[in-house]
């Protein structure tokens, strides 16, 4: 323990000393949410000096991390917060009583006289003197304090729990009415799974929904039902995997060239300027050019099979100046059956035909050129039934938020299990679009193996937890067991050092990087429909791990190896040495408590795990501009399941161990209060969560807290059974009875309260309706910005909110014929068409601030860099204001269509060179037309070879921010 302490003792220094400074130092990855964030999302820059800093974490108030952090962030502060609340009252209360009863004439290092006569020692030291096990069997009346103190933290414990629920559902609704949030398209939408095949068609779900609108109108509710688009989704996937393959093979010949360049530049140029290069003048008039919207897909194929030849052979790229074919990258092709070419594999070493190798870009262009040609084709094909299947699940737009929330809490269907479950509150980006077809039988299945999977994982993980909760108890085990006592030549020390914080960071390890991530697996695989749902799902997966592995299973293991060699040698002291060793498995969690508080908080404020990845492992790897740009734009975002577990676990862990050993109360404390100034910071200053529950974690988390009280007032049970006064006599008989009274008046409180609070967690009551419709009328109002008489307000309101829910006006001009609107393919192009516009609108605003970087590579560049970066990201819509009615009404009604049907033609996307290489790629790449198009705007290639960018990718999704608003 001493070893633990120093070491923690010089974190803990580092942690509060070096914070604002450092953060200061590195602004992208401390603070990016003061420039990488829509406007009304952006926070002050930490403040420099300490004092100040910490006034400013202390200072932001509820409304303001709700905004800035959402509503899960908010709550997982409040839930840090929470368990301070129940946690230090207790500890200043509960300490004071028990330490001295447990501390003050106790067994300590004294002899007792057994009943045979023979004079033994009890050999309880260290901090176990002053736990539970350290009262003298001639003093069990104190006893009677440790059940009064643990019948005080079991009524305070569940009167905290009981107003935070409370509280979670007065923020929940206030926030789920609120204006803002009931204009999105998520907050009226539902999605029904499980729809038998006669009303899987729009006209069937109308007819069936449209009884919770008014006047029955179906012109009021927007229907997609959802289809299988596996192959698309396919092709598009392996079209990306091209374009990053393509990206980084012109990106390393960029890269030799621009070498080359630089050792014989002059002459390079002289060369240049005498001979006529594909610079000088641009490449044949490409058919594809040409016939933009006239080639047909085999047309096309043909074209791109002699430009792909055309390629393989031009003499005039400007990168034959500087390297020889046999420099680049080439490819092993066959010729199939078919008549295709296809490149050679290992594992298809049976396949036989005509070969040739040919240059590896030339390839991959062709590549993606002739999979944009079938992609086009099949995007004017989604209404195809034999292509796309539909799929047993719908969306269901509503006019108002209230009508969402009935048509889900309502039976739908006559006959169980059909259109069931119903899910609200999904945002289009959460969805799972691989899970939109699972049935009940198929849900049940899936659940089936997921569930033997999960047995199978704690099976697994408890061979290597079993080993490192015995390692925690290496000391005494030198002297318990006769194989071990080679260990007693050991500096005392480095048994410390293994058996404290080794095996408390090496099960941290073990635990918390790998299993999150088997358990999200899954929840996927049992058929979470969205992402906050999986995430929910994850936390169930992994506090159940974590509570069976880390603290029932570490537990017991602990003090098992160490129990066993004394009771073969003693059968008749089993109840004693139960009583004595079981309470000592709090010695392993005061180490895991150290490493977890004061050196995974740390690191939680100081990012040292992101710092190591962009300083060490990043550099190794070939980092494209699409890469470049993904790192700097990118903000880190929570995986809730993982923490709301993990500290969900911490406070267990207080509960079991609060009444037998007090001092752990002490150490949950300090955790969670570390805790809650670092994640305060991280998710105000940091973090940006893409996924949001609305606060359904953190009421989960609070009903999994039960699990430690109720395995306290288990343990309790026994170990007042097990207590033996001076003449091996039970002693504590009474108390083990009302700590059972207790117990199942816990149990009583705990149904009682899921069931009167239950219907709240979810769905809205109808009393909040009217006062939300209020202010929604008053919002929409003020965004028309006219003033209006009263008796006027309500037309105004409703005809203000027709207009974000109206079908939408074609983009070419065309009257919004119905039977046209109904088109999924027609719907499709048209946001298709408006993310184009949109697209064009933000590339010219992005030039407008772009400018000449410094030549230097110093601290004013990389700040330059930034500002820039920063500066495009603002030109990017944020706000469905921002776009025009055609455009958001485009996008509203293509919003839960699955995204791979909006899917635009990818740009290649390479630096600029000194060389002048890119230019000249690009100008290349014009011969294939729309199918295949480069760009090198906004990326950069430095003297040293090294890439930045000053903006997004090119073919970014012009609307990627408005994913928060939908």
């Amino acid at each position: 323990m001493n070893n633990v302490n120093s070491t923690g003792n010089g974190t803990f220094e580092t942690w509060f000393g070096g914070a604002p400074a450092n953060v200061q130092a590195q602004e992208g990855i401390h603070q990016p949410k003061t420039y990488l964030v829509q406007d009304r999302l952006r926070v002050d820059a930490v403040p420099t000096d300490p004092i100040t800093w910490i006034r400013r974490i202390f200072g932001i108030r509820d409304d303001e991390l709700k905004l800035k952090c959402g509503l899960d962030g908010y709550f997982f502060i409040r839930f840090l917060r929470a368990i301070l609340v129940i946690f230090v009252p207790l500890t200043a209360i509960v300490v004071t009583v028990l330490l001295p009863i447990n501390y003050n004439k106790g067994k300590g290092n004294t002899f007792h006289t057994t009943i045979d006569g023979e004079r033994v020692r009890w050999n309880v030291a260290g901090l176990d003197t002053l736990s539970w096990q350290n009262v003298d069997p001639a003093r069990t009346n104190r006893y009677w304090a440790h059940l009064v103190c643990a019948i005080l933290v079991i009524c305070w414990s569940l009167f905290r729990l009981y107003r935070e629920k409370v509280h979670f559902i007065d923020v929940r609704q206030r926030f789920l009415t609120s204006p803002e949030h009931r204009l999105k398209a998520s907050a009226r939408t539902i999605l029904v799974t499980n729809i038998p095949s006669e009303y899987r068609s729009k006209e069937a779900l109308e007819a069936l929904y449209d009884i919770f609108v008014d006047n029955d109108d179906r012109t009021r509710l927007t229907v997609w039902v959802n289809r299988d688009y596996t192959f698309l989704r396919a092709l598009v996937a392996r079209r990306r995997g091209l374009r990053h393959a393509l990206e980084k093979e012109e990106l390393r010949i960029l890269r030799m060239c621009n070498n080359k360049f630089r050792k014989s530049g002059e002459v390079l140029a002289e060369k240049r300027t005498k001979e006529k290069t594909s610079l000088d003048s641009p490449p044949p008039d490409s058919p594809l050019l040409q016939e933009e919207h006239g080639v047909h897909s085999q047309q096309a194929q043909d074209i791109l099979t002699r430009i792909f030849e055309r390629d393989c052979s031009e003499e005039t790229q400007l990168w034959r100046n500087y390297l020889k074919p046999s420099d680049t990258s080439q490819v092993s092709l066959v010729r199939g059956k078919d008549d295709d070419w296809a490149p050679t594999s290992f594992f298809k070493f049976w396949v036989s035909g005509e070969k040739k190798r040919v240059p590896k870009v030339a390839w991959l262009r062709t590549e993606i050129a002739r999979l944009t040609v079938r992609i086009d084709a099949l995007l004017a094909k989604l209404d195809n039934e034999e292509l796309f299947k539909k799929q047993n699940s719908a969306f269901i737009q509503f006019d108002r938020q209230m009508a969402a929330h009935m048509a889900c809490s309502l039976v739908s269907h006559n006959k169980a299990g059909r259109m069931s479950p119903r899910f609200l509150e999904v945002a289009p980006h959460e969805v799972i679009w691989a899970n939109m077809d699972v049935t009940s039988l198929g849900r049940f299945v899936r659940t089936t193996i997921a569930l033997v999977l999960f047995v199978a994982m704690l099976l697994l993980w408890s061979i290597p937890t079993t080993i490192l909760g015995s390692l925690s108890q290496l000391g005494s085990l030198s002297y318990s067991v006769t194989w071990l006592a080679w260990l007693k030549e050991w500096p005392s020390w480095i048994l410390g050092l293994i058996s404290g914080p080794l095996v408390s960071i090496l099960l941290a390890l073990l635990i918390q990087l790998v299993v999150p991530a088997l358990a999200r697996k899954l929840a996927v695989l049992v058929g979470a429909p969205t992402r906050s749902k999986r995430e929910v799902i994850t936390q169930d997966f992994y506090f159940t791990f974590l509570f069976i592995e880390l603290v029932l299973l570490t537990a017991v293991s602990s003090s098992v190896v160490k129990i066993v060699p004394l009771i073969v040698d003693n059968p008749v002291s089993i109840p004693t040495l139960l009583a004595t060793n079981v309470p000592t498995s709090a010695n392993y969690f005061f180490n895991y408590l150290i490493v977890q508080s004061l050196g995974f908080s740390g690191s939680v404020l100081f990012q040292y795990l992101r710092i190591l990845y962009i300083t060490t492992i990043w550099p190794w790897f070939t980092q494209t501009p699409r890469e470049e740009a993904w790192l700097q734009t990118t903000i880190p975002h929570q995986m809730w399941g993982n923490v709301y577990s993990l500290f969900t676990n911490f406070a267990v862990i207080g509960f079991i161990f609060c009444v037998v050993s007090p001092l752990m109360m002490i150490f949950v404390s300090v955790t969670f209060s570390l805790f809650w100034v670092a994640y305060r910071h991280n998710y105000y200053y940091v973090q940006r969560n893409k996924i949001d529950t609305h606060g359904l974690l953190f009421n989960n988390a609070l009903s999994q807290l039960f699990a430690g009280i109720y395995v306290m007032e288990i343990a309790l049970i026994g170990l007042f059974l097990l207590v033996r006064d001076s003449e091996e006599n039970i002693a504590c008989q009474a108390q083990a009875i009302i700590m059972i009274v207790v117990l199942i008046l816990t149990a009583a409180f705990h149904f009682v309260m899921e069931q009167h609070l239950r219907p709240l967690y979810e769905f809205l009551p109808v009393t909040v309706e009217d006062s939300a419709a209020d202010a929604e009328r008053q919002l929409l109002i003020r965004h028309n910005d006219v003033e209006i008489p009263l008796e006027q307000e309500c037309d105004t309101s409703k005809d203000a909110e027709a207009s974000l829910t109206a079908p939408p006006k074609l983009l070419d001009g065309s009257s919004a014929d119905p039977s046209r609107i109904r088109s999924t393919s027609m719907t499709a192009r048209n946001a298709r068409k408006a993310l184009l516009g949109l697209k064009k609108d933000v590339a010219a605003r992005i030039t407008d601030v772009q400018i000449r970087l410094p030549a230097s590579s110093n601290l004013s560049r990389r700040r330059e860099v930034g500002d820039q970066l920063s500066a495009a990201i603002a030109r990017y819509p944020d706000e469905l204001t921002d776009l025009t009615p055609d455009e958001r009404a485009a996008q509203l009604k293509a919003a839960f269509q699955d995204p791979v049907t909006r899917e635009s033609a990818p740009v290649i996307w390479i630096p600029q060179d000194p060389a002048g290489v890119s230019d000249d790629v690009v100008l290349q790449a014009r011969k294939y037309g729309r199918f295949l198009q480069y760009s090198n705007q906004g990326a950069y290639l430095t003297e040293k070879n090294k890439v930045e960018v000053t903006q997004p990718a090119p073919d970014t999704r012009p609307d990627w921010l408005l994913d928060w608003v939908l």
